[in-house]
């Protein structure tokens, strides 16, 4: 195998990276575009990582002619490349590498990804955590599929409002876990608060969608009770009292949800999931085990 970028040649078809795009799906739609194993192209950089596919994302095995040789291939500057591919930016600057610490493996729509890469049947990209929807297209894009949000308008304006949190506080993507968590764990365990209504209805909508089908059942239920978890999550990150007890935390956000959400909010003490993944931890951060 050739150890130096200049005894490498540039692919016929050099494709450019899509936005924040992951290093596997790069050289994935360079493979397919070039009739090249994409296994082989990666090789070409360096060792191949392990259970190498489009989610990977790794410069691992990487030597410093790494960035070079691929530079080579597409024909682009590093630089260029470096200011799309996440993966490389960090190898090229690893102390920089801090700030996505808040963001995801996931895919851009399907209408964004024909209109940047017409070719190519997925794209995919490192995206902010608190991103589940595309705006342009008004599609959920947190599923297999993607999913029109024309019929569920509450959706949209909850991404909306999560937005605006993302833009005030740093610990997004935990609250964000943590509320899911805790909707999840209600779900299972009894409702302490009547929702039955807005996700009955809300699923009823997402079902009368031919793309539902495809849609797992997780998913689903991800997007029937997405508002309510962007509400919960708006409480954990701005609690409605300042006080550092648990019970006192407890009941302001109880009363809280109440009012929001124009209802009772059946108070379960210390064996509700609102109370033991965040009121009982509040005053010690947001911590992994809140939301294992």
């Amino acid at each position: 195998m050739p150890t130096q970028p200049d005894r490498l040649r540039q692919l016929p078809i050099a494709l450019g990276p899509v936005h924040n795009e992951t290093l596997g799906s790069y050289l994935h739609r360079l493979a397919v575009a070039n009739n090249r194993p994409a296994g082989l192209l990666a090789r070409l950089l360096g060792r191949l990582p392990p259970e190498f596919s489009p989610l990977s994302n790794t410069t691992a095995g990487w030597t410093p002619h790494s960035p070079e040789r691929l530079a080579t291939l597409t024909g682009r500057p590093t630089s260029q490349l470096a200011r799309a591919l996440p993966a490389l930016a960090d190898f090229l600057s690893p102390h920089g590498s801090g700030q996505r610490t808040n963001r995801l493996i996931s895919r851009p729509c399907r209408c964004c990804t024909a209109r940047r890469s017409p070719t190519a049947s997925v794209v995919i990209v490192l995206s902010p955590a608190h991103v589940h929807l595309c705006p342009r297209h008004q599609l959920w894009i947190r599923s297999t599929h993607d999913i029109p949000l024309a019929s569920l308008p509450e959706v949209i304006e909850a991404q909306r409002r999560l937005d605006q949190l993302a833009r005030r506080h740093r610990q997004i993507r935990q609250a964000l876990d943590l509320a899911r968590k805790i909707v999840e764990d209600w779900s299972a365990s009894g409702m302490p608060i009547d929702l039955g209504k807005e996700w009955t209805d809300r699923l009823d909508r997402v079902e009368a969608l031919a793309v539902s089908k495809k849609v797992s059942a997780e998913d689903r239920s991800h997007l029937t009770a997405f508002p309510e978890i962007v509400v919960l999550t708006n409480l954990i990150l701005d609690p409605p009292t300042t006080a550092l007890d648990p019970k006192a935390l407890y009941l302001a956000t109880t009363t809280e949800l109440s009012r929001r959400f124009a209802r009772i909010y059946t108070t379960l003490g210390t064996h509700d999931p609102l109370y033991r993944r965040f009121c009982l931890y509040r005053d010690r951060g947001f911590r992994k085990s809140q939301i294992d």
